[in-house]
């Protein structure tokens, strides 16, 4: 039996034959449920659960799923924002899972995040020069003119004029008030950025702008990323391998293409039916897989797969033994006692 950190462990896939810069162990997180009088916990939500993955230097993973499935815990989880219920993260060869905020605070500036809402990420009351003069006066004691060449800088680096340093979070649209997240996380010139759904509050036409940003970005700064979202043709775009959850665990992981050509969990193929297709005719013709009822509880998950209350192949092994997450190809794993064999055509990257 192998394991999705089994699978992936023994070479880069992106060929750079240089270990994982990022790297998750049987991550966990449960948070309890209370109730009664005293509040005591009476039960637990099973957020992430048993989670393996590796991140390299210089590529982009993508974590795609259904909303509820635990994607921005994990991410959270990641970068030692949450403390895990049980499992490590590694970062650059330290576990960070038990480290305080004081140990925490020299890594900080290696690992960075941008968040889903460009504004409420923002503090009003702080100019866009005052947010970013923050990660040096926090991290490093750095303040006044000092700084001054360097945030003009970060922002000629995202697409902004040097001028705007004056203006307040609400005088700029959702793209340029995303492009100042982005670069307040390139301040300390961090080796890994978490994207949380970063585009997915944004107009669908500035969307391409900021991905192309994080794309050119990655080639000129050889940053990692790990791109938290639910629109699959962005991750398609944007992702060198993929990691698809369905209720706090990751059922498949591999290459773009083997997600996209060759997706083996049904759960997957039914996600990739769902991306909408940009010729029309084709739009009419294929046939979508609507999956029926709802996604079960995390308080109660259901015995063995997961994903067998929802799956049109299950039989009754998929009651009685959880799938492990074995290899289907390459790098390539999936968590499925009756994987998917035919391939996968879907729409391609947007442009």
């Amino acid at each position: 039996m192998r394991g999705v950190g089994d699978a992936v462990t023994a070479a880069d896939p992106a060929g750079r034959g240089t270990g994982p810069i990022l790297e998750a162990t049987a991550l966990v997180k449960e948070f309890p449920v209370r109730g009664g009088l005293l509040g005591r916990a009476v039960n637990k939500v099973q957020a992430v659960s048993d989670v393996d993955l590796q991140v390299f230097p210089g590529e982009t993973l993508g974590v795609v799923g259904e909303s509820g499935c635990g994607k921005s815990t994990l991410g959270r989880l990641l970068l030692n924002l949450i403390p895990v219920t049980s499992g490590t993260v590694r970062f650059e060869g330290v576990e960070i899972q038990d480290l305080n905020d004081r140990r925490m605070r020299p890594l900080r500036q290696r690992m960075q995040m941008v968040f889903q809402d460009p504004y409420a990420s923002l503090n009003p009351r702080m100019t866009v020069g005052e947010a970013l003069s923050e990660p040096f006066r926090v991290h490093q004691g750095r303040t006044g003119d000092d700084i001054e060449e360097r945030i003009k800088e970060l922002l000629v680096t995202v697409g902004l004029s040097p001028e705007h340093r004056s203006r307040y979070p609400h005088e700029f649209s959702g793209g340029q008030r995303q492009r100042i997240g982005i670069a307040r996380a390139l301040a300390l010139d961090p080796a890994l950025i978490l994207l949380d759904e970063p585009v997915s509050a944004l107009d669908v036409s500035i969307q391409a702008g900021v991905v192309n940003l994080l794309m050119q970005l990655q080639r000129d700064l050889g940053l990692s990323y790990v791109f938290i979202a639910h629109d699959l043709s962005v991750v398609r775009h944007i992702s060198d391998r993929v990691a698809v959850m369905y209720l706090g665990k990751i059922v498949e992981l591999g290459s773009r293409a083997d997600i996209y050509e060759r997706a083996a969990h049904p759960y997957t193929v039914a996600l990739l039916s769902a991306v909408p297709e940009a010729d029309p005719r084709r739009e009419r013709e294929r046939q979508r897989i609507v999956l029926t009822g709802d996604v079960p509880s995390p308080i109660d998950p259901p015995s063995g797969c997961r994903f067998r209350t929802r799956c049109w192949k299950a039989q009754d092994v998929c009651a009685a033994e959880e799938p492990p997450l074995l290899e289907q190809g390459p790098g390539h794993v999936a968590a499925c006692h009756f994987p998917e064999e035919a391939p996968v055509s879907v729409t391609g990257p947007p442009t």
